[in-house]
């Protein structure tokens, strides 16, 4: 959504004052732009670097983590998140804006992760310790321990990172967001991971690809979309969460569970309506066991 004519005034100001350093002015400012305008990009950066002026940096980077994909359309900003993510020694983070751009921050980034390992040796050691062995904690607890991870450099995080994807005890939706964030600040390694069927598989992460690039994953979205977009929004809705809780569980191996998208898309809208569904041949009764393997799983989960 585009400022007003007297909101854009506002914004302007909002800017001198920042040139100014009159941070908690720009604070109070956009904060009162955001009230009508939550999503705008420039005002949430704004806020972003008044807040870390402020010294309140945990602040200033959710925001560039809630806003990352908008805000790093432009180079000069991408620049400008990578060094305070850096001051803020997330830098998982700030590799991972670093592979969206073509300039290379790598050297700057790298710097900045010895000087953490010379600074916080022992911080660092305890931090890798935590996030190696999350499978000790309860789900939320997991969820927030990844988040957490994302701080650690490169080196640390993919030895710890290798424990995590290893361990058979571990929650399904958790490795998969820690390949996810290997896949996104592009590592070359290969790892083990431990999968939903309780099986090893050796994964060269360069082989990876972001969810939304699976074939098979994006057609049943599609088939979705087609059919309940115009005449059941509701539905719709219910059944692409549906569709995302599946793809935490069984990323990075669609097309080896969804072997044919207009049986799935069948299957999931009869278990989420609680209907039945024939299994005629080899491939969907397969298809209904990954189903069933899901709903355990996640069934476990929310009983902890």
């Amino acid at each position: 959504m585009q400022l007003t004519k007297n909101d854009w005034v506002i914004f302007m100001s909002a800017e001198e004052d920042y040139a100014d350093k009159h941070f908690d002015q720009v604070v109070n400012k956009t904060e009162h732009l955001l009230e009508h305008y939550p999503n705008q990009v420039d005002v949430n950066f704004l806020k972003a670097k008044a807040l870390m002026k402020l010294k309140r940096a945990a602040e200033a980077q959710q925001i560039l983590i809630e806003f990352r994909d908008e805000m790093s359309q432009n180079s000069k900003r991408v620049a400008q998140m990578i060094q305070m993510s850096l001051e803020n020694s997330c830098f998982m983070f700030a590799r991972e804006l670093n592979s969206m751009i073509s300039s290379d921050y790598e050297a700057k980034i790298l710097a900045a992760e010895n000087q953490y390992r010379t600074v916080n040796s022992a911080k660092l050691i305890e931090q890798a310790k935590q996030f190696a062995h999350i499978g000790s904690l309860g789900v939320c607890n997991q969820v927030k321990g990844v988040e957490d991870a994302r701080k650690l450099p490169l080196s640390e995080y993919l030895l710890a990172a290798k424990t995590v994807l290893s361990d058979p005890f571990l929650w399904q939706v958790t490795k998969t967001q820690v390949l996810l964030e290997l896949v996104a600040v592009q590592v070359s390694d290969q790892v083990t991971l431990n999968w939903l069927d309780k099986q090893n598989y050796h994964i060269q992460l360069t082989r990876l690809k972001p969810v939304n690039q699976y074939a098979s994953l994006t057609t049943v979205f599609q088939i979705i979309e087609a059919r309940y977009t115009a005449s059941d929004p509701i539905k719709l809705q219910l059944l692409e969460g549906e569709l995302v809780t599946q793809s935490n569980y069984i990323y990075p191996f669609f097309d080896k569970v969804i072997s044919d998208p207009q049986y799935w898309v069948k299957a999931t809208i009869a278990q989420s309506f609680g209907d039945t569904i024939a299994a005629n041949t080899e491939s969907e009764r397969a298809m209904l066991k990954w189903l069933a393997t899901i709903h355990q799983a996640e069934g476990q989960m929310n009983m902890m």
